[in-house]
């Protein structure tokens, strides 16, 4: 009986102490998990950290897994792109051999075809025959509004003036010939569609403003007008040993004629120390006419103020030597004509300055 009763108190105590447990892990769950590892026993609280580590392990395993993925994929990627880099770099150099080889025989073709172009005519024309000349060229009238005039000032090229599309009206061959054109006053280009005119004009003085236009008639009148200008005008024809000043106060006639005479040697064909002296005494002849022809030049300059411009002719190196001793601020002209000196009058010299040249291509 005493058995029975210490058995059921016993049973009773640990029903008791499992309900108080129940109840602190219960009040204790709030306060987290390692509260209620400490009241659970080791090996739970070891099998509990080893599925934390296991799940851990998995989460981490399948990071991994997606960043192998995402790296193999751009791996691929840049290996397509070095591999398209390639093969545009091969392509672009390929084009590039190709655009050189093209830009070469087309050079090559040009240069040939402009050897073997020429002129259809060149000629000199007085002031008389250029007013005859343009008004032949205004009489021109065309409903089609296909006739082309340029005014090309100098240095400038015909691709420079007209729209980048325009040029295909004029035929390679005219613009070719164009191109070897570069006088000193510029030019005026006239051109048909039909090609039944096309001729460039060169002016005694200077085109000021580049223009084109396509219409019904040539467009004469700035030509006219630039001819029919009265300018104050000073004419040097420089040679060795013989030089002109001449000064036009309205571009008709001279006012004043100077004819400048100097012995000056004439070239030594011998070589050595006989020759090099021989230069040496002809240089200090051709300085020592200049010098006449500046004192000269000097008394016009003073006598005939308000020049307009200058216009040169003659010796190369004595043009360059004049340019540089004339005042700054006056205009000059480079006129390649070889004006001769010997029996030719001032009249002829003015006549063959103020005239134009007339190129038909």
């Amino acid at each position: 009986m005493i058995l029975w009763e210490r058995a059921g108190r016993q049973m009773t105590d640990k029903i008791a102490a499992k309900k108080k447990l129940t109840r602190e892990v219960t009040a204790d769950g709030k306060k987290g998990l390692g509260t209620i590892l400490g009241k659970i026993s080791g090996k739970d609280r070891l099998e509990l950290e080893i599925y934390r580590l296991n799940s851990r392990v998995v989460e981490l395993d399948l990071s991994l897994q997606s960043a192998k993925t995402q790296l193999e994929k751009k791996e691929a990627l840049a290996r397509q792109a070095v591999s398209d880099r390639q093969e545009a770099e091969s392509r672009l150099n390929q084009e590039l051999v190709r655009t050189h080889t093209l830009s070469h025989e087309l050079e090559t073709i040009r240069e040939e075809a402009q050897g073997k172009l020429e002129f259809r005519g060149v000629e000199t024309l007085s002031q008389s025959a250029v007013k005859a000349y343009l008004s032949k060229l205004k009489s021109f009238q065309s409903p089609a509004n296909d006739l082309l005039t340029v005014y090309l000032p100098p240095g400038t090229r015909l691709s420079a003036v007209i729209p980048e599309k325009t040029p295909g009206l004029v035929e390679e061959e005219t613009r070719s010939l164009l191109d070897r054109l570069d006088p000193e006053t510029g030019m005026v280009f006239f051109y048909d569609l039909h090609r039944m005119i096309s001729e460039a004009i060169v002016p005694p003085v200077p085109i000021a403003f580049p223009s084109w236009q396509i219409k019904d008639s040539f467009e004469i009148a700035p030509l006219e007008e630039s001819l029919n200008t009265d300018y104050r005008m000073l004419v040097l024809v420089l040679h060795a040993g013989e030089s002109f000043i001449g000064f036009a106060p309205d571009a008709r006639f001279f006012d004043t004629e100077e004819l400048i005479k100097s012995s000056v040697k004439e070239k030594h064909s011998k070589g050595g120390f006989s020759q090099r002296r021989f230069e040496r005494l002809r240089e200090e002849d051709i300085a020592h006419h200049m010098d006449k022809v500046f004192e000269t030049l000097k008394k016009v300059l003073e006598e005939n103020p308000g020049i307009d411009r200058v216009i040169m002719s003659g010796d190369f190196q004595l043009i360059r030597e004049a340019q540089k001793r004339l005042p700054l601020n006056l205009e000059i002209i480079e006129k390649p004509t070889d004006i001769k000196m010997e029996k030719i009058s001032g009249e002829e010299i003015l006549r063959t300055i103020l005239s134009c040249r007339r190129y038909l291509l």
